[in-house]
């Protein structure tokens, strides 16, 4: 066949060719519902062929990857415990927890697994740069956080008080040991390669932190391990989980370069969520949602005292109210089952600091102050120390003193701590008539016919009269201690 025909025959066959497929029958099939995992394997071998395919698979498995995000959200919620008590999963500074939320926000924010996890991913470059630049710190653990809390003494009052320590903690006067290795590794570095052996936030101070909820600990130098999810590893089970990384290298085109090499690869098939994950995964954020944010658990600032309220508003209770919701979610079993004791959420010890440093009186007092206030007072009358300190005006002498060991000594309070539920106990103790005369061997008779009249008053004559009389004979004695309690405030 002379060469000039060739492509003619070559382009009739390939007509004909075309025309078998286009008159060919097919056979009738039924339709099917999706399925949770299609393989596509149209091309197997690594070829710019599998670009197109991958690409529409990467798209598609989207509200599949988002699904998994919302899991992670959820995880990270479990894992971190109550915002509103410090534990060791919950400190300033980076530490477990904190990198399960990055794992959860770069699962959002970049639904696609070959650009967001795995060694060189979104997850990993921004998680190695945070825990590089803002370790944790010893000085400022779940227990205390040196100098803003114990709350040094300038004023005499607490908020004022607090409020030095803060701007003093920010200008470095006094020094504030949580800044002082802040943003201290040069990016240069990072970029080269960081060992993270020097870094000094690789302890957790108030470890261990327990993995868990779906986020597991990796073994390092495996494949696709992302070095810095997880809880504490170690023979103490109190290093971060990246302590063991020793070359770190920070590159934000990485993940670029992770994408763009897996869309060559093998097509590893489309993934749908199903009812049940899209409904476990938002219950799982709503008792996440309680398991951090919820304000009356104890140690909390909102919650008074010991955060002794009924049963069924506890922080379990209500997670356990949602468990219902959608029963055998595996995430909230495993936080319900290890409530306590594998929940991450803050020690007993933990939340007795919180208690000592934050829940404290208005007036703020050495040890020494607040015993001699407490004896004036109680020369007084003796319900006094307990009425200013459950109305907040004063801090419980035990309280004072843990907070003054450093979490480290014996937790007794002495008055039940600043709890406004006791203060209508202690108004009506204050006129008690055994009160009274335990009253009058200090100050005079004056003061007990006084206080005895009042109490007359209350049940029969008219308490104006009673008060103006109280009033009138009060001051031989109050005006010197009043003056004795200002002495020793300021």
């Amino acid at each position: 066949m002379p060469a000039a025909a060739r492509p003619y025959v070559m382009a009739a066959a390939a007509l004909a060719a075309a025309s078998v497929v286009v008159v060919t029958p097919t056979v009738a099939r039924s339709f099917d519902l999706p399925i949770r995992s299609i393989d596509t394997r149209l091309v197997d071998a690594d070829s710019l062929l599998n670009v197109p395919i991958n690409l529409f698979e990467d798209f598609l498995n989207i509200p599949y990857n988002e699904i998994n995000a919302l899991d992670q959200l959820a995880a990270s919620d479990f894992v971190t415990g109550t915002w509103w008590t410090p534990s060791a999963s919950n400190i300033w500074g980076i530490d477990p927890g904190d990198e399960a939320r990055n794992i959860a926000i770069t699962d959002l924010i970049a639904p696609f697994t070959a650009a967001d996890q795995g060694t060189g991913g979104l997850q990993y470059e921004i998680g190695g740069f945070l825990a590089a630049e803002l370790p944790a710190s010893g000085s400022c653990d779940a227990e205390t956080c040196a100098p803003i809390t114990p709350t040094d003494q300038y004023t005499g009052i607490t908020d004022i008080d607090r409020l030095i320590n803060y701007f003093g903690a920010l200008t470095g006067h006094p020094q504030f040991g949580l800044f002082d290795n802040w943003f201290k590794v040069p990016l240069s570095e990072l970029i080269k390669g960081y060992n993270f052996d020097n870094n000094p936030g690789i302890i957790d101070p108030s470890g261990p932190v327990r993995s868990g909820f779906g986020d597991v600990n990796c073994v390092i130098n495996t494949l696709d391990c992302n070095p810095f999810a997880g809880g504490t590893v170690g023979p103490d089970n109190n290093e971060m989980p990246w302590s063991q990384v020793t070359d770190f290298k920070f590159n934000l085109l990485q993940p670029l370069d992770n994408f763009l090499g897996s869309l060559t690869q093998s097509p590893t098939g489309i993934e749908v969520p199903t009812f049940q994950e899209i409904l476990w995964a938002m219950q799982s954020n709503l008792a996440g949602a309680i398991v951090d944010f919820y304000p009356f658990v104890p140690g909390s600032t909102a919650c008074i005292a010991t955060c002794d309220i009924p049963s069924f508003w506890t922080q379990q209770a209500l997670v356990g109210d949602i468990a219902k919701l959608a029963p055998n979610n595996p995430m909230i079993s495993e936080w319900l089952a290890g409530f306590g004791t594998t929940d991450n959420g803050p020690t007993t010890t933990q939340v007795e600091a919180s208690l000592a440093l934050l829940q404290t009186g208005f007036f703020n007092l050495t040890e020494p102050q607040l015993a001699h206030v407490d004896t004036i007072l109680g020369n007084i009358n003796p319900e006094l120390p307990a009425l200013l300190t459950n109305a907040g005006i004063l801090t419980d002498p035990g309280y004072l003193a843990f907070a003054e060991s450093g979490a480290t000594g014996t937790w007794d309070p002495v008055y039940g701590g600043y709890n406004p539920d006791l203060v209508l106990g202690d108004l009506i103790k204050l006129f008690d008539p055994s009160y009274v005369a335990s009253a009058a061997a200090s100050h005079g008779a004056g003061l007990a016919a006084d206080a005895s009249a009042l109490s007359a008053g209350l049940d029969s004559g008219p308490l104006v009269a009673d008060l103006t009389d109280l009033l009138g004979n009060f001051g031989a004695n109050l005006g010197p201690d009043l003056a004795n309690i200002f002495t020793s405030l300021f």
